[in-house]
């Protein structure tokens, strides 16, 4: 007597050998190739990265230009003070010169950097320098900037050579 029936399959929750590598296969819905690899990361600067920058870059030209119009003045005791309070803005725009490449790192010490600013610019509007005002509001808008999901995303990206 013949077997007319086709033997059982095991039910579709069970795994099932891959027929290659011997590893288990769930079968499911197919993979859609778009996802193959999993998220990609951004191939462009996010704007609020670009954004980041530019304050950066804004504040210490204008830190640098008031203190030279302030030195212009003969008030050179002044004009180096207004560069001592504000050498984290400076520092923090030459890391913005590394946007482009830098990593996560660069974006915590940016971070980091613009909220000891943040305390310098209270501590002086504090004592009524209405001039740490600026520096205030440019700071805390960096800290926003690169606080962001995209911001992030952007500076752990992987990057070749690294």
């Amino acid at each position: 007597m013949s077997n007319d029936f086709p033997s059982p399959q095991p039910p579709p929750s069970t795994p099932q050998q891959h027929p290659q590598e011997g590893l288990p296969a769930y079968p499911g819905p197919a993979q859609n190739p778009a996802y193959a690899y999993g998220p990609t990361a951004p191939q462009r600067m996010p704007g609020a990265v670009r954004a980041a920058q530019i304050v950066l870059w804004v504040l210490a030209g204008l830190v640098l230009l008031g203190s030279v119009v302030i030195a212009a003045t003969g008030d050179a005791e002044t004009a180096g003070a207004a560069v001592g309070v504000n050498v984290l803005v400076m520092v923090a725009a030459g890391l913005a010169l590394r946007f482009q490449r830098a990593g996560g790192g660069t974006r915590v010490a940016c971070i980091v950097l613009m909220a000891l600013q943040t305390l310098s610019a209270l501590g002086g509007a504090a004592n009524g320098n209405p001039g740490g005002l600026l520096p205030l509001l440019g700071a805390i808008a960096v800290i926003v900037l690169l606080a962001r999901g995209d911001a992030g995303a952007w500076f752990d990206r992987p990057r070749p050579g690294h």
